[in-house]
């Protein structure tokens, strides 16, 4: 294995979606069942984060028009997590961690705009609308710090809920 730099971080970025209930979408890995997260990825050397954010909608959820179904509310500053010293992956041998940029979104579609085997690679088998809380529980806990942070920039957005 070669020796990671202590100081990169993989750019990526993450996306909340709220529905008209204020429920948060979370999606189940098709490999790794019970491990649930936000549709997030890596950002593309010369992509801007939101250019990220639209492209990793439309190939981890299949929405065909990601900007038509979904309204940007707000983007975190992002934040630096890393990867515990065991985990063995294709990113983690390049990386030491992340630095994520979140983003909440309100959805304005239905479930069945997601057609989650749409990509040549699909990484999720399911998805759910849960309560904010449920959310936070479900997400692997070296990225909840990334989340507590974006939610505290947002209280002022979260107070006032969905809006169509």
């Amino acid at each position: 294995m070669q020796n990671r730099s202590p100081e990169r971080f993989r750019p990526n970025v993450g996306a909340l979606l709220r529905n008209h209930d204020n429920h948060i979408l979370m999606a189940e890995r098709l490999n790794q069942p019970d491990n649930w997260q936000f549709p997030q990825g890596g950002v593309d050397r010369g992509e801007t984060l939101e250019e990220a954010l639209w492209r990793e909608l439309s190939e981890e959820l299949g929405m065909p028009s990601p900007r038509v179904l979904c309204r940007l509310v707000a983007q975190a500053q992002p934040v630096r997590y890393r990867f515990p010293e065991n985990l063995r992956s294709r990113i983690s041998r390049k990386y030491v961690g992340q630095e994520q940029s979140l983003f909440l979104l309100d959805f304005l579609g239905t479930t069945s705009d997601f057609q989650l085997d749409a990509s040549e690679h699909p990484e999720f088998r399911a998805v759910r609308w849960v309560p904010l809380e449920e959310a936070r529980e479900l997400l692997w806990e070296v990225k909840r710090p990334v989340l507590d942070a974006a939610l505290a920039a947002w209280t002022e957005h979260l107070a006032k809920g969905w809006r169509p």
